[in-house]
C-alpha cells in the first residue's frame, strides 16, 4: 500500500508519511474497512489512493460539516470521490460466485427486479445502510420518534457522516409537547398522528433549511427531504397492552416533487422494550435506505425485514401514497399476497374503501371490541355455499347473542399457503444476488429470459432433462417459452401465479366481505390470531354442499406438524369460552337437508364432546336462507368448491349452479383453472423449485 494514505502497523492503520488537511487519527482495520464499505457497495474505488469521502474525512479529522460547510463542491465531485497521493486506476474485483458483475453501461428493461439490484447495502448490518445513506449527499431529513427510544436516529447518528443525512432528531414524549409541536389529537398511537408529525417536521425542512439561512446558506434544489416518524406503544411497566404502532417516512421520491408517504402499522413481538426499540431500529434504517434508492413498493415491502430474525416484527398495514406511487403503478391485494408470501406479516386484512376498491385495513381498529364471523378457505372458486354460510352464521349469532351486542364483523380467510415462498429463498441477500444474476442473464434487456438462458443458469442439476423442461413449462403461461424476470424474483405483477391470486380475490369481492390473506391452514391459528384484537366470540364457519366434517376438522394429517397432534390443536382452539365453530348442513343433490352429520371412531367421540360443551353448534334450520331450505330451489347451494372441480373434470355444466354467475365467467376464462382441474404442475410451486435449482447451481459453479 506504499500509495495509499495509510500503512498497516499490526492490526492499526498508521497515517502515511504524506501531508494531511488536519489532525491524525489511528483506526482498526475492522474501522476502516467500515467506513470504506459504502464507496465498495457504490461501486467505487476504496484503496490505492482513491479514498471515499467518509474515509478522508476520517483520516483527516476535519468534521463533516465543516467540510461541507466550506468546500463542499469542491470536495466532492459527481464521482463522490476525493483524492490524495498517487491515483492508480480502480482495481478489478474478483465477481461473485452468485452473483456476476453487470456491466454498468448496460440498459435494463423497466422492470422491478433492476431495482433490487441497486440495493448493495441488503444483508450488511444497520449501521452499513445508515452509512450508505448519511454518504448520500441528495437525501436530507429529520427523525421524529415517540416510544420505544429513538433507535432509528441513533443509528444514523452513530454510523458516521451524520450530519450529511440528520437535521433534526427529538422525542416529545410528553402529550403536551407532542400537541405544542403537532396539534392535538384524541389518541396518539394512530395513523392520523404519525402524519402529523411526519407533515409538521418535513413543513419546518422546507420552511428552515431549504430556504433558511442556517448552516451553509440553504439546501440546493436537487436536494430531497425526507422526515421520518414513529409513534409507538412498546412494552410498558406492569402492563400486558398490546406492544404496536406506527412508522413510516413523508419523503420526495425525486427532487423538486411533491412529497410522497409510506405508513406502516407494526406489532412488536419481542419480551422487552428494549428488544423491541432494537427491531424498530432495524426496520426503520431499512425503510429510509430503501425509500432513498429505491420507489417500487413491492421491492420496498418485501425487503423491510432484513436483518431480522422471523417473529420480531410484523407488519400488517402498509399504505402508499403521492407522486412516488401513482394510481395503478402496483395492486394493494397483491402487495397483501407479497407482504404474506415473505413473511412480512402472518396475515393481511382488506376491506372495501368509498370507491369500492380493497384496500388494507389494521385488524386492531377493524375488530375492535366487535364478534367476528370467519369461514377460512382457498376458495377455488367461491360458490352459493360460502355465502349461505356466511349469512346463515350470522342470523344464528344474532338470535343468540344478548341484547345490545354489536352487530358480528364477517370476515373470509383466503389461505394462500399453497403460494408461500419456501424460507431459504427470502433470504434478503440471496434475493439480490439472484436479481444481479437474472439481470445479467437477460441478453436482449427485455425483461423475459429464454428457455434456453433459464436452462443454462440451472446447470449443473440433478435433473433429467425432460422434468427441467416439464418445470419451464408449468411457468410458461403465454407458451412463448419465456419467463418473465420479475415473477422469478417474486414481485411480478401479471404472471400466472399473480392472475391466479388475484381471480381468487376476485372471486371473493363478488360477496363484498372483508378478506384475510394468510397462509394459516389450520383453524386454532386463524382463532388465535383474530382474538388478538377482539374480546367477544370469535366464530369459525364450517359445512355445507359436501362437506365432511371428519376430513376437514379431525383428519390427523392436518395436525401431524401441531404440536399435541389433534388433541393439542383443539386445546388451542377453544382456549377460551369465546371461539365457536358453526356446522352448517349438508344439502344433498336431491335437494334434502341433512343435518350435520357425526364422524365415526374416536373422532366422533371427541365430536360429541364438543357438543356437549357448546364448542360446535349446528346451526337450525330456522337459521338458513328460504331459497336453501326449499327442496325446488335449493340445487344452487348442493356443491362447494370441490363439486364445482368434479363437475368440470367431468365435463358438465352442472358446476354453474353452484357459483354466482360473474364467478362463472371468470372460472371459464381462467386458463389457471383449468390447470386446477387437471391437476397439473403447480406453477408457483414449480417457480419456486427453478429458483432453488438456480441458486444450487450457481453456488456449484
Amino acid at each position: 500500500m506504499a500509495d495509499a494514505a495509510f500503512s498497516v502497523a499490526g492490526d492499526v492503520l498508521q497515517p502515511a508519511q504524506r501531508p494531511v488537511l488536519g489532525p491524525t487519527v489511528q483506526l482498526t482495520a475492522s474501522e476502516f474497512t467500515t467506513s470504506l464499505r459504502g464507496a465498495r457497495h457504490q461501486g467505487q474505488p476504496s484503496v490505492h489512493g482513491v479514498f471515499s469521502k467518509s474515509a478522508l474525512l476520517l483520516a483527516t479529522g476535519v468534521s463533516l460539516r465543516v467540510a461541507t460547510r466550506s468546500s463542499k463542491k469542491r470536495l466532492f465531485k459527481k464521482t463522490g470521490m476525493c483524492f490524495f497521493g498517487k491515483q492508480k486506476e480502480e482495481p478489478t474485483e474478483a465477481p461473485r460466485k452468485s452473483a456476476p458483475k453487470i456491466d454498468s453501461k448496460k440498459e435494463f428493461i423497466a422492470c422491478r427486479t433492476k431495482e433490487a439490484v441497486k440495493l448493495r447495502a441488503l444483508g450488511s448490518s444497520t449501521t452499513d445502510k445508515a452509512l450508505q445513506v448519511n454518504l448520500n449527499p441528495d437525501f436530507y431529513g429529520s427523525f421524529a420518534e415517540i416510544g420505544a427510544g429513538q433507535e432509528v436516529s441513533r443509528a444514523f447518528l452513530q454510523a458516521g457522516a451524520a450530519a450529511g443525512t440528520v437535521a433534526k432528531s427529538l422525542s416529545a414524549y410528553d402529550m403536551q409537547m407532542s400537541d405544542a409541536l403537532y396539534g392535538s389529537a384524541k389518541r396518539y398511537v394512530t395513523q392520523e398522528r404519525l402524519c402529523q408529525m411526519m407533515k409538521g417536521e418535513y413543513k419546518d425542512l422546507e420552511a428552515y433549511v431549504r430556504k433558511g439561512k442556517a448552516a451553509w446558506g440553504g439546501k440546493e434544489p436537487e436536494v430531497r427531504f425526507f422526515s421520518f416518524g414513529a409513534s409507538l406503544a412498546a412494552k410498558a411497566y406492569m402492563s400486558d397492552r398490546e406492544c404496536e404502532g406506527w412508522v413510516g417516512l413523508y419523503y420526495q421520491h425525486t427532487a423538486g416533487a411533491e412529497p410522497s408517504s409510506v405508513e406502516m402499522h407494526v406489532r412488536m413481538c419481542d419480551p422487552t422494550a428494549q428488544l423491541q426499540g432494537e427491531a424498530i431500529g432495524v426496520l426503520g434504517t431499512n425503510l429510509i435506505y430503501l425509500c432513498s434508492n429505491t420507489n417500487d413498493p413491492y421491492v420496498i415491502t418485501t425487503f423491510l425485514q432484513d436483518g431480522l430474525a422471523d417473529g420480531r416484527l410484523e407488519i400488517d398495514y402498509i399504505n402508499f401514497s403521492g407522486p412516488g406511487f401513482p394510481e395503478g403503478s402496483f395492486d394493494r391485494r397483491l402487495l397483501a399476497l407479497r407482504m404474506v408470501q415473505f413473511r412480512i406479516s402472518p396475515c393481511v386484512m382488506l376491506d372495501r374503501d368509498e370507491k369500492g376498491n380493497y384496500v388494507q385495513v389494521v385488524p386492531n381498529d377493524q375488530l375492535y371490541k366487535r364478534p367476528v364471523i370467519a369461514q377460512r378457505g382457498r376458495f377455488l372458486p367461491v360458490t352459493n355455499t360460502h355465502k349461505e354460510l356466511m349469512d346463515s352464521a350470522e342470523r344464528q349469532y344474532l338470535e343468540d347473542s344478548p341484547e345490545g351486542d354489536r352487530a358480528p364483523r364477517k370476515l373470509l380467510a383466503l389461505q394462500v399457503d399453497d403460494l408461500m415462498r419456501p424460507v431459504e429463498l427470502c433470504d434478503a441477500v440471496g434475493r439480490r444476488d439472484r436479481a444481479e444474476l437474472l439481470a445479467q442473464a437477460d441478453s436482449d434487456n427485455d425483461g423475459y429470459l429464454s428457455f434456453e438462458e433459464l436452462e443454462r443458469l440451472m446447470s449443473p442439476n440433478d435433473l433429467s432433462e425432460e422434468e427441467v423442461k416439464k418445470l419451464l413449462a408449468s411457468v410458461d403461461s403465454d407458451g412463448n417459452q419465456t419467463v418473465p424476470i420479475d415473477d422469478l424474483f417474486g414481485v411480478a405483477d401479471s404472471t400466472c401465479v399473480a392472475e391466479s391470486y388475484l381471480d381468487r380475490f376476485r372471486m371473493l369481492e363478488v360477496l363484498e366481505n372483508p378478506v384475510l390473506v394468510t397462509a394459516m391452514n389450520q383453524h386454532h391459528e386463524l382463532a388465535e390470531y383474530l382474538s388478538r384484537y377482539t374480546k367477544q366470540q370469535v366464530t369459525l364457519v364450517v359445512g355445507g354442499g359436501g362437506y365432511d366434517i371428519k376430513r376437514g376438522l379431525y383428519s390427523s394429517k392436518i395436525y401431524q406438524d401441531s404440536m399435541g397432534g389433534v388433541l393439542g390443536a383443539f386445546g388451542r382452539l377453544f382456549n377460551t369460552k369465546r371461539v365457536k365453530i358453526f356446522q352448517y348442513p349438508n344439502i344433498n343433490e336431491d335437494g334434502t337437508v341433512q343435518e350435520a352429520s357425526v364422524p365415526e371412531g374416536s373422532a366422533g367421540f371427541l365430536h360429541q364432546y364438543q357438543l356437549a360443551k357448546g364448542n360446535i353448534v349446528p346451526i337450525t334450520a330456522k337459521h338458513m336462507s328460504p331459497s336453501a331450505l326449499d327442496q325446488k330451489s335449493n340445487k344452487a347451494f348442493c356443491g362447494g368448491s370441490y363439486e364445482v372441480v368434479a363437475s368440470i373434470e367431468a365435463g358438465t355444466a352442472e358446476w354453474e349452479t353452484y357459483v354466482p354467475p360473474n364467478v362463472a365467467e371468470m372460472v371459464k376464462k381462467a386458463k389457471w383453472f383449468q390447470r386446477v382441474v387437471n391437476k397439473e404442475a403447480d406453477p408457483a410451486a414449480a417457480m419456486f423449485s427453478i429458483i432453488d435449482t438456480i441458486s444450487k447451481a450457481q453456488k456449484e459453479t
